[in-house]
């Protein structure tokens, strides 16, 4: 897919970036964000994840066990580059950051979780139909009037607009088997980001990171949206308290 190529901006920094894109998108949803931060001086590295950014085919090969691989590979070819790394993960990028801070037992400098999922509007419902909708059909074509906000979509973002059900499930296993009962596991400084009407995220999911994290340093940050997207132009604010949050706690 065009435009859905890797962003690495190498600044010769102490400081690294890693940005985990959502699932179904690409690193292009972080252009704007890794132009700012690279300007800021902060080497910059957002890697595409297994499955993305050629097919929903290519998607249905592969498993979270790939998403998770493509994470922590690309946490070491940064820590190649930079001595102290932040994490930034947009929607389920949020949970890779999870996960592969949990993996790396607290290693990274901080977490930054955009858009995090653990509850999506009409949960159960969901679960239910894509249970239902599986034995039908392979493959789930996002709505027309959720297709610029769903999941991780910006207005020009490249990203598959269907996506295969059997990936969509282990997403949602995901969440439930391994992102809920381990984020107690996590005590390195995390800045919670939402948008303040997600038509995608139940509200109550960055109520539920903050909760449950084991971080003695955390923060819920509500931006007014109500795209599930927070990342894209105009978005200045976040930004700003993104390098603010990186700035205290390198």
């Amino acid at each position: 897919m065009k435009g859905s190529e890797q962003i690495f901006i190498d600044k010769n920094s102490k400081i690294g970036i890693l940005m985990l894109h959502g699932f179904s998108s690409t690193p292009r949803q972080f252009k704007e964000l890794s132009a700012y931060l690279a300007e800021k001086g902060f080497t910059v590295f957002a890697p595409l994840i297994a499955g993305h950014g050629t097919s929903p085919q290519d998607l249905m090969k592969t498993s979270p066990e790939d998403w998770t691989e493509s994470a922590k590979n690309a946490y070491l070819k940064l820590k190649t580059k930079s001595d102290k790394i932040f994490i930034i993960g947009n929607s389920f990028g949020s949970n890779l950051s999870f996960w592969l801070t949990k993996e790396l037992n607290n290693e990274p400098a901080g977490i930054i979780a955009l858009g995090a999922p653990v509850f999506f509007r009409f949960h159960n419902f969901i679960k239910f139909r894509l249970f239902t909708y599986g034995r039908l059909r392979k493959y789930y074509r996002k709505p027309l009037r959720l297709y610029k906000t769903d999941y991780t979509d910006m207005l020009d973002e490249v990203s598959y607009s269907f996506i295969p059900v059997k990936n969509l499930n282990q997403v949602i296993n995901f969440l439930e088997k391994e992102t809920i009962p381990n984020l107690d596991k996590i005590k390195i400084p995390v800045l919670i980001a939402s948008a303040s009407v997600d038509p995608v995220i139940h509200p109550k999911s960055a109520y539920y990171i903050f909760k449950n994290l084991g971080s003695l340093k955390k923060e819920i940050f509500w931006i007014e949206s109500n795209r599930h997207s927070i990342i894209g132009k105009g978005c200045e604010g976040l930004f700003c308290k993104i390098y603010n949050f990186i700035f205290e706690n390198v």
